[in-house]
Protein backbone atom coordinates (compact mmCIF):
# COMPACT_ATOMS: atom_id res chain seq x y z
CA UNK A 1 0.00 0.00 0.00
CA UNK A 2 1.29 3.73 -1.39
CA UNK A 3 0.98 6.77 1.39
CA UNK A 4 1.65 9.72 0.06
CA UNK A 5 2.91 12.40 2.62
CA UNK A 6 2.18 15.88 1.25
CA UNK A 7 4.94 17.31 3.13
CA UNK A 8 3.98 21.19 3.57
CA UNK A 9 7.30 22.50 5.35
CA UNK A 10 10.86 21.37 6.53
CA UNK A 11 12.32 20.60 9.88
CA UNK A 12 14.65 23.80 10.60
CA UNK A 13 18.06 21.96 9.54
CA UNK A 14 19.16 23.10 13.73
CA UNK A 15 16.23 20.58 15.30
CA UNK A 16 17.15 18.03 12.54
CA UNK A 17 18.74 15.42 15.46
CA UNK A 18 15.54 15.76 17.41
CA UNK A 19 13.24 13.46 15.16
CA UNK A 20 14.88 14.03 12.18
CA UNK A 21 12.70 15.61 9.18
CA UNK A 22 8.50 15.49 8.34
CA UNK A 23 9.15 11.92 6.49
CA UNK A 24 10.79 10.32 9.72
CA UNK A 25 8.09 11.27 11.97
CA UNK A 26 5.39 10.28 9.90
CA UNK A 27 7.41 6.73 9.61
CA UNK A 28 7.46 6.71 13.08
CA UNK A 29 3.64 7.51 13.60
CA UNK A 30 2.82 5.13 11.75
CA UNK A 31 4.53 2.40 14.07
CA UNK A 32 4.18 -1.37 13.19
CA UNK A 33 2.22 -0.28 10.06
CA UNK A 34 5.03 0.93 8.41
CA UNK A 35 6.33 -2.28 7.22
CA UNK A 36 3.33 -2.79 4.89
CA UNK A 37 3.45 0.78 3.76
CA UNK A 38 5.68 2.14 0.97
CA UNK A 39 5.97 6.28 2.21
CA UNK A 40 5.73 8.44 -0.99
CA UNK A 41 6.85 11.90 -0.15
CA UNK A 42 5.58 14.75 -2.05
CA UNK A 43 7.25 17.96 -1.17
CA UNK A 44 4.20 20.18 -2.06
CA UNK A 45 5.64 23.32 -0.51
CA UNK A 46 8.28 23.15 -3.36
CA UNK A 47 5.82 22.74 -5.85
CA UNK A 48 6.02 18.61 -6.52
CA UNK A 49 2.77 17.37 -6.21
CA UNK A 50 1.09 13.81 -6.88
CA UNK A 51 0.04 13.76 -10.87
CA UNK A 52 -3.16 12.39 -9.58
CA UNK A 53 -4.97 11.14 -6.71
CA UNK A 54 -4.40 7.73 -7.78
CA UNK A 55 -0.84 7.59 -7.54
CA UNK A 56 -1.49 6.80 -3.99
CA UNK A 57 -3.75 4.55 -2.01
CA UNK A 58 -4.26 7.37 0.79
CA UNK A 59 -2.74 10.60 2.30
CA UNK A 60 -1.62 12.52 4.52
CA UNK A 61 -0.35 16.04 5.15
CA UNK A 62 1.10 17.83 8.08
CA UNK A 63 2.05 21.23 9.49
CA UNK A 64 3.62 24.23 7.94
CA UNK A 65 4.84 27.78 8.89
CA UNK A 66 2.25 29.04 6.27
CA UNK A 67 -1.44 30.11 6.98
CA UNK A 68 -3.58 28.32 4.53
CA UNK A 69 -5.67 31.68 3.45
CA UNK A 70 -2.01 33.12 1.80
CA UNK A 71 -1.46 33.89 -1.56
CA UNK A 72 0.92 31.58 -2.35
CA UNK A 73 1.07 29.47 -5.88
CA UNK A 74 1.84 25.58 -4.01
CA UNK A 75 -1.06 26.48 -1.11
CA UNK A 76 -3.59 27.16 -3.83
CA UNK A 77 -2.70 24.58 -5.83
CA UNK A 78 -2.34 22.24 -2.30
CA UNK A 79 -6.36 23.57 -1.84
CA UNK A 80 -7.12 22.16 -5.37
CA UNK A 81 -5.69 18.71 -4.38
CA UNK A 82 -7.51 18.68 -1.32
CA UNK A 83 -10.68 18.94 -2.84
CA UNK A 84 -10.08 16.40 -5.51
CA UNK A 85 -9.61 13.93 -2.77
CA UNK A 86 -12.63 14.74 -1.07
CA UNK A 87 -14.28 14.75 -4.58
CA UNK A 88 -13.02 11.04 -4.98
CA UNK A 89 -13.39 10.44 -1.45
CA UNK A 90 -10.01 9.29 -1.15
CA UNK A 91 -8.86 8.75 2.48
CA UNK A 92 -6.96 11.67 4.06
CA UNK A 93 -5.38 12.78 7.28
CA UNK A 94 -4.52 16.39 7.96
CA UNK A 95 -2.47 17.56 10.37
CA UNK A 96 -2.65 21.17 11.87
CA UNK A 97 -2.24 23.21 8.33
CA UNK A 98 -3.11 20.55 6.54
CA UNK A 99 -6.35 19.74 8.73
CA UNK A 100 -7.11 23.56 8.51
CA UNK A 101 -6.70 23.17 4.75
CA UNK A 102 -9.11 20.07 4.68
CA UNK A 103 -11.67 22.45 6.15
CA UNK A 104 -11.37 25.45 3.28
CA UNK A 105 -11.07 23.66 0.84
CA UNK A 106 -15.17 22.17 1.23
CA UNK A 107 -16.50 25.13 2.68
CA UNK A 108 -15.05 25.54 6.28
CA UNK A 109 -13.47 28.67 7.86
CA UNK A 110 -9.87 29.50 9.04
CA UNK A 111 -8.71 32.70 10.57
CA UNK A 112 -6.07 33.25 12.81
CA UNK A 113 -6.93 32.69 16.40
CA UNK A 114 -8.64 35.37 18.99
CA UNK A 115 -7.45 32.85 21.18
CA UNK A 116 -3.39 33.58 20.33
CA UNK A 117 -1.63 30.76 20.14
CA UNK A 118 -1.93 26.97 21.09
CA UNK A 119 1.44 25.41 22.07
CA UNK A 120 2.28 22.59 24.56
CA UNK A 121 0.02 19.44 25.82
CA UNK A 122 -3.74 19.82 25.80
CA UNK A 123 -6.48 18.35 26.92
CA UNK A 124 -9.12 17.31 24.11
CA UNK A 125 -13.11 16.51 25.00
CA UNK A 126 -13.79 13.59 22.43
CA UNK A 127 -17.74 14.14 22.11
CA UNK A 128 -17.76 11.51 19.29
CA UNK A 129 -16.53 7.50 18.47
CA UNK A 130 -15.85 5.61 15.30
CA UNK A 131 -15.34 1.97 15.11
CA UNK A 132 -11.16 2.59 14.57
CA UNK A 133 -10.93 5.04 17.87
CA UNK A 134 -9.50 2.52 19.95
CA UNK A 135 -8.28 2.44 22.18
CA UNK A 136 -11.11 4.56 23.25
CA UNK A 137 -10.77 7.87 25.11
CA UNK A 138 -12.97 10.56 26.71
CA UNK A 139 -10.03 12.54 26.90
CA UNK A 140 -7.13 13.05 24.63
CA UNK A 141 -3.90 14.82 25.64
CA UNK A 142 -1.46 15.68 22.87
CA UNK A 143 0.84 17.97 21.41
CA UNK A 144 -0.27 21.44 19.85
CA UNK A 145 1.49 23.90 18.50
CA UNK A 146 -0.17 26.59 16.31
CA UNK A 147 -1.73 30.13 15.52
CA UNK A 148 -3.96 29.57 12.75
CA UNK A 149 -7.43 27.45 13.53
CA UNK A 150 -10.95 26.17 12.03
CA UNK A 151 -13.32 28.52 13.00
CA UNK A 152 -16.44 27.05 10.90
CA UNK A 153 -16.57 23.34 9.74
CA UNK A 154 -17.91 22.20 6.63
CA UNK A 155 -21.60 21.44 6.57
CA UNK A 156 -20.68 18.02 5.89
CA UNK A 157 -18.17 17.24 9.14
CA UNK A 158 -18.86 15.62 11.71
CA UNK A 159 -17.32 16.93 15.33
CA UNK A 160 -15.63 14.48 17.30
CA UNK A 161 -13.28 16.51 19.43
CA UNK A 162 -11.93 20.01 21.07
CA UNK A 163 -11.26 22.41 23.70
CA UNK A 164 -11.82 25.71 25.05
CA UNK A 165 -8.91 27.34 23.11
CA UNK A 166 -9.83 25.13 19.86
CA UNK A 167 -13.50 24.41 19.75
CA UNK A 168 -12.82 22.37 16.15
CA UNK A 169 -9.79 20.31 16.93
CA UNK A 170 -10.85 16.75 15.59
CA UNK A 171 -13.72 15.84 13.01
CA UNK A 172 -14.47 13.26 9.92
CA UNK A 173 -15.64 14.38 6.27
CA UNK A 174 -17.39 11.19 5.42
CA UNK A 175 -15.41 8.23 6.13
CA UNK A 176 -12.19 9.39 3.82
CA UNK A 177 -11.04 12.56 5.64
CA UNK A 178 -10.09 12.51 9.47
CA UNK A 179 -8.85 16.31 10.26
CA UNK A 180 -6.41 16.64 13.40
CA UNK A 181 -5.54 20.52 14.78
CA UNK A 182 -3.26 18.79 17.20
CA UNK A 183 0.29 16.90 16.39
CA UNK A 184 0.58 13.53 16.66
CA UNK A 185 3.76 13.10 14.78
CA UNK A 186 5.78 15.48 16.99
CA UNK A 187 7.81 14.63 19.98
CA UNK A 188 7.36 16.84 23.08
CA UNK A 189 10.90 17.85 22.51
CA UNK A 190 10.08 19.08 19.28
CA UNK A 191 7.43 21.24 20.58
CA UNK A 192 9.71 22.56 23.11
CA UNK A 193 12.54 23.57 20.63
CA UNK A 194 9.96 25.31 18.08
CA UNK A 195 8.47 26.96 21.38
CA UNK A 196 11.81 28.02 22.16
CA UNK A 197 12.61 29.77 19.21
CA UNK A 198 9.17 31.84 18.34
CA UNK A 199 10.18 33.12 21.82
CA UNK A 200 9.53 36.89 20.05
CA UNK A 201 6.25 36.25 18.63
CA UNK A 202 4.65 33.75 21.34
CA UNK A 203 3.66 35.82 24.33
CA UNK A 204 5.24 34.99 27.36
CA UNK A 205 2.73 33.57 29.43
CA UNK A 206 1.64 31.27 27.18
CA UNK A 207 4.53 30.51 25.97
CA UNK A 208 5.77 29.15 29.51
CA UNK A 209 2.78 27.39 30.51
CA UNK A 210 3.17 25.98 27.33
CA UNK A 211 6.44 24.61 27.92
CA UNK A 212 5.76 23.44 31.65
CA UNK A 213 2.69 21.21 29.95
CA UNK A 214 5.56 19.55 28.20
CA UNK A 215 6.38 17.69 31.33
CA UNK A 216 2.40 15.98 31.48
CA UNK A 217 1.99 12.57 29.95
CA UNK A 218 0.23 12.28 26.66
CA UNK A 219 -2.41 10.34 24.31
CA UNK A 220 0.29 10.66 21.25
CA UNK A 221 0.71 6.94 21.05
CA UNK A 222 -2.90 6.69 21.19
CA UNK A 223 -3.72 9.32 18.63
CA UNK A 224 -1.13 7.78 16.46
CA UNK A 225 -3.25 4.29 16.57
CA UNK A 226 -6.35 5.95 15.58
CA UNK A 227 -4.63 7.10 12.39
CA UNK A 228 -2.99 3.92 11.68
CA UNK A 229 -6.86 2.52 12.11
CA UNK A 230 -8.41 5.03 10.30
CA UNK A 231 -5.98 4.32 7.17
CA UNK A 232 -6.49 0.38 7.45
CA UNK A 233 -8.11 -1.18 4.00
CA UNK A 234 -11.73 -2.31 4.88
CA UNK A 235 -11.93 -5.58 5.60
Amino acid sequence: MKLGLLQCDEVPPEFLHISGDFPDMIGGMMGDHRDDLELVVYRVYEGTFPASVDDCDFFIGGGARQSVFENEDWIHKFEDFIRELHAREKKFVGICFSHQMSAQAVGGRVERSSRDWGVGIKAMKISGTKPWMKPPLTDCSTLFSHQDQVTRLPESAELLGGNDHCPHGLYTVGDHFLSIQAHPEYSADYVRALTEIRREIIPEPIREAGLTSLEQPHHQHELAQWIQNFLKPAE
